[in-house]
């Protein structure tokens, strides 16, 4: 499994490739901003996207999403109570980049616990809602989280937003990851890595 961090957009945010090491295709989680970086690696790599998984679709998350499907013919997923973000300035926070994020007319909607295979890669849709409703983590191979603004290192995506929940927000966590093993390791929307097992014993928002 290939695996390779983007730092991305005003919003400093991060967006993750991973690839099967045979085959060469690829799977993209989120699509924050500098698109040409993303489409250089994948060209100097010699690997294939086939997918674009949304976290969530806040503006900082999608705003490359449209030219990167443009440019690959990658397809977009998300989950199913996220769809109305993508077309709702409103609720993607979108404002003056509305124009940037573009129409995406062509995804597909993800259930609660829905595997999604390619090649080698096996990756596992984990409904989050909290930081919006159709938040979703996605657990890779069992091995790695890419938890998207839902859990960070040492804290929890804001729930200040339209449609946000603090409330379903911790019980997503606590429900949803924290179950999960200790040595998981944690690829956040934003800041540092960590693992489950840490987060469990130091984030103040699950002591």
């Amino acid at each position: 499994m290939l695996f390779h961090r983007f730092i991305l957009g005003e919003l400093v945010t991060n967006c993750y490739l991973i690839a099967d090491e045979n085959t060469k295709n690829a799977v993209l989680f989120d699509a924050p901003a500098d698109s040409e970086k993303v489409l250089d690696y994948l060209d100097k790599n010699d690997l294939n996207l086939k997918i674009i998984l949304l976290t969530h679709a806040h503006f900082d998350h999608i705003l490359a999403l449209k030219e990167i499907m443009d440019k690959t013919g990658a397809k977009c997923m998300l989950h199913k109570d996220e769809e109305k973000y993508l077309s709702d300035p409103a609720l993607n926070l979108s404002g003056e980049h509305a124009d940037k994020v573009g129409k995406i007319h062509e995804y597909s909607l993800l259930d609660d616990g829905e595997r999604i295979v390619l090649d080698g890669l096996l990756i596992e849709t984990i409904h989050t809602p909290g930081h919006t409703a159709g938040g979703a983590c996605y657990l890779v191979n069992g091995e790695i989280l890419i938890s998207g603004d839902t859990l960070f290192s040492g804290s929890i995506g804001r729930t200040d937003f339209p449609l946000g929940s603090f409330d379903d927000e911790i019980k997503s966590i606590k429900e949803k990851l924290m179950p999960l093993g200790d040595e998981i390791k944690v690829y956040p929307g934003h800041g540092f890595s960590t693992t489950i097992g840490k987060q469990r014993k130091e984030n103040p928002y699950l002591i």
